[in-house]
């Protein structure tokens, strides 16, 4: 018997959270998100029953659903990105952080250029004083030539999303396969 649309779209969301848990528990095989119930579903079920203590039938019973989606939204919530700041300001239109300048904000830029130093050699160090000093210019240049932008030294929206794209691209914990 073929399953309709809404029994497939039930089996896609069962194979979404059961391949969401088998990043973290290696006794969840990986399966594929296709709406097809088939014996990979069923083992992937079958062991996440068993690491909930529940009857191991492979079969998505309403404890054994209400359990999964559970534990899928449990995981969720510990794994989502924690909430971000956004430090660099709105407005005025074609506001720049520049030399001179001493703010919270500077020693923002200053501790992602330190860090991001580790990726991009030419970088060097860069004091974190929470003032905009030659230094800091120096190192947003060079950032910003290697990035395809304008070489100013200051940092203006589009330098502040690139190093701010560049610091979560390789400082961020992405989900780790086992």
């Amino acid at each position: 018997m073929t399953p309709n649309q809404n029994q497939q779209e039930a089996i896609r969301n069962l194979q979404r959270y059961l391949r969401h848990l088998s990043y973290f528990y290696e006794e969840i095989i990986e399966v594929p998100i296709d709406g097809i119930f088939g014996t990979d579903t069923e083992a992937a079920l079958r062991a996440f029953q068993k690491l909930e203590n529940l009857p191991p039938t492979g079969r998505a019973d309403q404890v054994t659903w209400e359990r999964l989606y559970e534990t899928y939204s449990r995981s969720n919530d510990q794994r989502r990105a924690p909430n971000s700041i956004s430090y660099f300001p709105r407005i005025p239109e074609n506001y720049t952080v520049e030399v001179g300048e001493a703010q919270f904000l500077v020693s923002i830029i200053q501790n992602a250029l330190q860090e991001l130093a580790a990726v991009y050699d030419d970088i060097g160090t860069v004091p974190q004083t929470g003032t905009y000093d030659e230094e800091t210019a120096r190192a947003v240049r060079i950032f910003q030539g290697v990035n395809g932008l304008p070489q100013t030294g200051a940092v203006d929206r589009a330098t502040w999303n690139a190093i701010a794209d560049a610091y979560n691209r390789n400082f961020s914990s992405p989900y780790l396969r086992h």
